[in-house]
């Protein structure tokens, strides 16, 4: 019988490296949804759950946000920083309505902007791997959390816009690369250290360099395995997850550092040799933001 914590890691280095193996053969880069590596982290990863989420409540929340972000990129003629934070202020909004801590949440929502998904497919998509992600935490089975520490109406706005200004800065750049400063998982990186109960805003250096080696091995499978040998994405994938495993067993798990090791299999050729030194940035960012944010509320709103 193979032990609790192997089952666990087995079974997130398995199922991500199926999802970018079914994108691989069906040639859909829509099946690559690298907020599922975090949502891995916490629905199976972890023996006590991180978020106050039931089974049932997993594939209705990400595919609504996931069909949100895409209805934004299709429907709204304004410019992509428009739709990327409206994707995040109206899934925080709905988020916060239900009383859900699910945070990874948003980046389905969000991911379709950033990369200009345009197809019914990728919402279709992030259905099925939510499912699977419920079973899969039915099955490994975790001590169910209920608090829920809502954001205030005033920490929305300022996370808002330390979501924007980085976006803005990227305006007034020549190369539209720079948009991936702002990936995801970063913005989920933020949200969670702008909670002043977060364990993590014990441990800022050590996550931010969890989120550059992730960054960083992502990029370099990605750009030598594929890119340079032909070799399938997925051979990437099961790789670089067991490498931040480990990394995880020896310096603890920060579930939106696994997302940013799966983002390179999605981006395009020429913004690989970048992301690194985005992730570097975009990562400094986001995590002092989150750990100056709750300095600007009022004591007992965060």
């Amino acid at each position: 019988m193979l032990s609790s914590s192997i089952k666990r890691n087995l079974s997130v280095a398995l199922f991500l490296t199926l999802m970018v193996a079914v994108a691989d053969v069906s040639g859909q880069s829509e099946v690559i949804f690298p907020e599922a590596a975090a949502l891995c982290v916490g629905l199976w990863l972890m023996p006590k759950a991180v978020w106050n989420v039931r089974g049932w409540q997993i594939p209705l929340y990400l595919t609504a946000a996931a069909t949100i972000g895409l209805a934004l990129n299709l429907l709204l003629p304004v410019g992509f920083e428009i739709r990327f934070a409206l994707a995040f202020v109206i899934v925080m909004g709905l988020l916060r309505l239900v009383r859900c801590n699910m945070y990874p949440t948003v980046s389905a929502a969000m991911l379709p902007v950033l990369v200009g998904t345009a197809s019914w497919l990728y919402p279709a998509c992030v259905l099925v791997i939510s499912v699977l992600l419920a079973l899969g935490k039915g099955w490994l089975r975790q001590e169910e959390r209920t608090e829920y520490h809502p954001f205030g109406g005033l920490q929305l706005v300022l996370l808002t816009a330390s979501v924007c200004l980085p976006l803005a800065v990227t305006l007034c750049l020549p190369n539209p690369t720079f948009r991936f400063l702002a990936v995801p998982p970063l913005v989920v990186t933020m949200i969670e250290f702008s909670n002043r109960r977060s364990g993590f805003r014990e441990r800022p250096w050590t996550i931010w360099a969890l989120i550059v080696a992730a960054a960083g091995l992502g990029t370099l499978t990605c750009l030598l395995l594929h890119h340079r040998w032909g070799l399938p994405l997925a051979l990437g994938t099961f790789v670089t997850v067991p490498l931040m495993l480990l990394l995880f067993r020896r310096f603890k798990p920060f579930a939106p550092a696994l997302a940013i090791a799966i983002v390179p299999a999605l981006l395009p050729c020429e913004a690989l040799p970048w992301f690194p030194l985005l992730a570097v940035l975009g990562g400094g960012w986001f995590i002092l933001a989150g750990m100056l944010l709750p300095k600007w509320m009022p004591s007992g709103k965060a």
